[in-house]
């Protein structure tokens, strides 16, 4: 028999890429950004997928929709923190700001010196751990399906645990490949949330060579509404 020749669509092969070059600055964000961060004073940084409200209100499937509202308290808890009251407004200030999905979010860690009993702040906050200390939101699989992920599981204490509390700051991450570039939606969603003092951290990762495994990521910290214009990126460039 012949052999056949045969492509990806261009909508499969645009989410392969995408995820290909999500995994890629994730790598990147743990092997470097990460560690300059606690050179600079932050105690502890977690990297994980984003989310908005309106996203938890109105997906019937996602597991935090009986937790409206505490997604923010529930991730930090399930990571082995308690944040301060002043850092959780401000982290639920930012995901009610946001219209869309974005990549990530880097969630930037200050201990406080204090601490809270696991038990009773999951107890107290009417969460739910069932042998596992995190579970994951919704995400998006390499093929475009969404479906819920749990990451990072282990079994519960013994004991009651110490969690730290802290204050912090988090980054929007968003990362998009080759040609892509910000829409008018995503354009209108940040606009607010950096007219409010957020930060968006913007990958654009340039494919190339798959062969041969090269990639080219731009970077680039925005604190200004007005630095959307100047999409796509064209420096600085990293390899």
């Amino acid at each position: 028999m012949p052999a056949i020749k045969y492509s990806f669509n261009r909508k499969e092969m645009n989410n392969w890429k995408a995820r290909i070059t999500e995994r890629l600055v994730e790598c990147y964000i743990k092997e470097n950004i990460i560690p300059s961060l606690k050179e600079k004073g932050w105690d502890d940084v977690i990297y994980t997928s984003g989310w908005f409200s309106g996203e938890r209100s109105e997906d019937s499937e996602n597991p935090f929709a009986e937790y409206e509202g505490k997604a923010e308290l529930r991730i930090l808890i399930g990571y082995g923190f308690f944040p301060s009251e002043e850092f959780l407004k401000r982290f639920k200030q930012l995901t009610s700001l946001l219209e869309n999905t974005p990549d990530g979010f880097l969630i930037k860690l200050k201990r406080t010196g204090m601490s809270k009993s696991r038990e009773g702040a999951i107890k107290e906050q009417g969460l739910r751990f069932e042998n596992f200390s995190f579970t994951h939101f919704l995400g998006t699989d390499i093929f475009g399906s969404r479906h819920s992920m749990e990451m990072f599981i282990r079994p519960q204490s013994s004991g009651d645990e110490l969690l730290p509390i802290v204050n912090g700051d988090v980054e929007v991450v968003e990362i998009k490949s080759d040609k892509a570039t910000l829409p008018p939606n995503q354009k209108r969603s940040y606009g607010s949330i950096l007219k409010e003092g957020y930060v968006l951290h913007f990958f654009h990762v340039n494919i190339v060579s798959f062969e041969k495994n090269e990639f080219e990521i731009e970077e680039k910290l925005l604190t200004n509404s007005n630095e959307l214009k100047t999409f796509p990126l064209k420096k600085p460039r990293f390899s």
